[in-house]
């Protein structure tokens, strides 16, 4: 009886792919009238583009994997889905049309093998941007996929709506591989073979939250073996230790490392400085490997078995800057290591299973007495003691001869922020003094990195008023732009006209005269993710407002303080009096990097209060 339900499964499961075989959902380079006149999409009339339909299948017999992706483009912002980039394998090949309505006829236009663009991004994956032709509001756009093997991962869910995505895996002896699933969104079918996803929503982005890729409903695959006659495979990522071994012994990673002559006269050079002081030879090392110009590349390999060129022409990718730096590192005699880590937007790793695919950067890691930096030194503006934002990912893996070791990558720095304040009120009613800024750690680096994209101190300052509605700037002044290990110090005079309303007798003045929080960025109910900070936060401002001898203070806000559980976020605000003049200080400070879901309603809740008390006023009148 067993052996009977075994053969009419597999006869059942037999009869299934005969059929998806013969019937898939769509096919390629064939639309229908009724998708070309297609306006919007009901299911969410906002949507600027619409995937009607993703299949994908891989057959057995042929060991090949075929992939039609058909987009609906329904506003000028869905353009973005004709010059799409998508991860692939090597060996693939691409086509496409463009489908538009023209005087009540379908035209088509190709897609030209110069509009298609590919670059590698680890071992046999590899990253295509296409670009399609004569893509109008409107137009619909077919996408084929074919390459050997099964594909690296499969989304149902994008920050589009989705139709349908299908995905079919046909049974086969000659490849093993492991599947990781994500998502809230569920699907209509699941199973070791056969998936299905029907009228997926969008995927909204929500604020403070990590990479859309570690919460759309998708299945990531970690192709262990491939046996197949004339393709074999096999996978190094069993465990972080065999994966270690294999960075170790690759060309572009292991043995670009190992390739280091070239930094002997570097090395002497800086030892020629006499510095006795280990903190001072690493800066001092991290400076010159700074000189390197980062071609924005991220990177888990280098371009060539040796940096040396890259060192020659004094730009490289990622992993050729931070390989140069532990490669001078280690000639100086420090202890440093390689960290492999997937950047914020890459996603997070999977806290089971290793993933080279998943892998797209590499830092270094310095043991110094007791102390450990992770150092990126693609950053102009940053220091050794700051990673930049896109590393601040969960954790990354040490790359040894001997061991693999799991490494931390919390930021060990906060976002702060010190704010001092001193105004008069003028008989117009306008406010009139100075505004002293002071910008630490992340705070000065996003400062550097944001006033490197103006062309002038004034073009600044037009931008600085932009953003402070009602700010008239007479003066600015900029201070340790350039000395990166000191805090930015950014000064302003400056005239606010709209700090003060009347009505009636009295005159409302509102404190809060600089980077007042007016609305609170957490709207939804409920939350399905983690909050995620990146790093930690303080701001605090103390500000004077001196009141002319014909006003009376009539009421001044009541003071405040609101502390979460474990002090994970705090907020005081407090108004005082004394001599005429009001006294404000207020301090706002994130101590956690990342909240959970349940977390969600106390964090909103602060945010209310600071809103609604930033929003208070002091109520004057005239004597």
């Amino acid at each position: 009886m067993k052996k009977l339900i075994a053969l009419s499964s597999f006869i059942l499961l037999f009869i299934s792919f005969q059929l998806s075989a013969e019937k898939p959902p769509i096919k390629f380079g064939k639309v229908s009238l009724e998708e070309v006149q297609m306006t919007s999409y009901e299911a969410d009339t906002s949507a600027p583009a619409v995937i009607l339909c993703d299949y994908g299948e891989f057959r057995s017999t042929t060991f090949q994997f075929t992939r039609v992706l058909r987009i609906k483009i329904l506003k000028k912002e869905g353009y973005e889905w004709a010059n799409k980039k998508f991860k692939t394998r090597e060996k693939t090949s691409v086509h496409g049309y463009t489908f538009n309505l023209v005087d009540g006829e379908i035209e088509k236009t190709k897609l030209k093998s110069e509009s298609i663009f590919k670059e590698n991004v680890t071992d046999d994956v590899y990253r295509l941007r296409v670009s399609m032709p004569n893509v109008k509001v409107g137009s619909v756009i077919d996408l084929e996929f074919i390459h050997g093997g099964i594909p690296w991962e499969w989304y149902f869910q994008t920050t589009i709506p989705v139709v349908r995505s299908e995905l079919i895996i046909e049974p086969t002896a000659y490849i093993t591989f492991r599947t990781n699933f994500s998502g809230f969104e569920p699907l209509s079918l699941s199973s070791s073979t056969h998936w299905l996803g029907e009228n997926m929503p969008a995927f909204k982005p929500e604020p403070y939250m990590n990479s859309t890729e570690n919460y759309l409903t998708k299945i990531d695959f970690d192709v262990l073996e491939i046996s197949f006659p004339g393709y074999f495979y096999e996978s190094y990522t069993t465990s972080w230790e065999d994966l270690s071994d294999y960075l170790n012994d690759h060309s572009f990673f292991g043995e670009a490392l190992r390739n280091s002559g070239y930094m002997n006269s570097l090395a002497k050079e800086i030892k020629l400085m006499n510095l006795t002081n280990k903190e001072d030879l690493l800066l001092a090392a991290y400076e010159k490997i700074k000189d390197f110009n980062w071609n924005g590349n991220e990177r888990l390999y280098t371009s060539h078995t040796s940096i040396n060129v890259a060192y020659k022409e004094r730009t490289g990718n990622s992993a050729e800057i931070n390989l140069a730096l532990v490669q001078l590192l280690r000639k100086l005699d420090f202890t440093v290591t390689p960290v492999v880590m997937s950047t914020r937007d890459n996603g997070i790793l999977s806290l089971v299973n290793p993933s080279l695919q998943k892998l797209n950067y590499v830092i270094a890691k310095v043991e110094l007495g007791d102390k450990t930096y992770l150092i990126d030194a693609t950053e102009k503006n940053g220091t050794y003691d700051i990673l930049p934002f896109r590393c601040l990912n969960w954790f990354g893996y040490e790359v040894d001869e001997k061991l693999s070791e799991k490494v931390d990558l919390t930021a060990n720095k906060k976002e702060c922020e010190q704010i001092q304040i001193s105004f008069d009120l003028t008989e117009d009613n306008s406010l009139k003094g100075k505004i002293n800024c002071v910008r630490k750690d992340y705070a000065a680096l996003n400062f550097r990195n944001s006033y490197e994209s103006f062309n002038s101190l004034d073009e600044y300052i037009d931008e600085f008023s932009e953003n402070n509605p009602g700010i008239r700037v007479q003066e600015c002044t900029i201070d340790n732009l350039d000395s990166l290990h000191l805090p930015i110090k950014d000064s302003y005079e400056v005239i606010i006209k709209n700090q003060v309303e009347r009505i009636g007798d009295e005159f409302f003045l509102y404190p809060v005269v600089f980077n007042r929080l007016e609305e609170n960025p957490f709207t939804l109910e409920t939350r399905q993710y983690p909050i995620d900070y990146g790093h930690c936060y303080e701001n605090t401002v103390l500000a004077t407002i001196n009141i002319p001898d014909n006003y009376s203070i009539v009421s001044t806000p009541n003071p405040l303080i609101l502390k979460l559980p474990d002090n994970s976020a705090n907020f005081s605000y407090q108004v005082s009096v004394m001599n005429n003049s009001i006294h404000l200080m207020y301090k706002f400070t994130i101590n956690k990097v990342v909240f959970v879901e349940d977390e969600y309603p106390n964090l909103k809740e602060l945010y209310n209060q600071i809103v609604q008390k930033h929003a208070e006023p002091v109520i004057l009148k005239k004597i």
